[in-house]
C-alpha cells in the first residue's frame, strides 16, 4: 500500500513536539474571550483552522449549538418559524 512513502514507526503523534494546553487557553482567552471551554481547548488543539472559523462564524452569526441539525444544515423552510 505504501509502496515508496515513507513508513512511520511508532505512535504517529510522538514526532510531534509537545503541546503546553495552558498556552494554548490563554492564547484562545486572549483571541475570544473568557467564555473558552476545555471542549475549545481541545478543538483547537486538534483542528485549529477549523476551530478559527466557526469562531468566525459564531461571533458573526451568533450562537449555533441551540439549532437542531436540520436547521443548522438546511436553513429554515419557507415561513417555517422556529425558536
Amino acid at each position: 500500500v505504501l509502496k515508496s512513502l515513507p513508513r512511520v514507526e511508532g505512535r504517529p503523534g510522538a514526532s510531534l513536539p509537545p503541546m503546553d494546553f495552558q498556552v494554548l487557553e490563554k492564547q484562545l482567552r486572549d483571541a475570544h474571550g473568557d467564555e473558552i471551554t476545555p471542549e475549545d481547548v481541545m478543538s483547537a488543539a486538534m483542528y485549529p483552522k477549523v476551530f478559527q472559523e466557526f469562531k468566525e462564524f459564531t461571533r458573526t452569526f451568533g450562537p449555533v449549538d441551540c439549532l437542531d441539525t436540520r436547521l443548522f444544515l438546511d436553513g429554515p423552510k419557507i415561513a417555517e418559524e422556529f425558536e
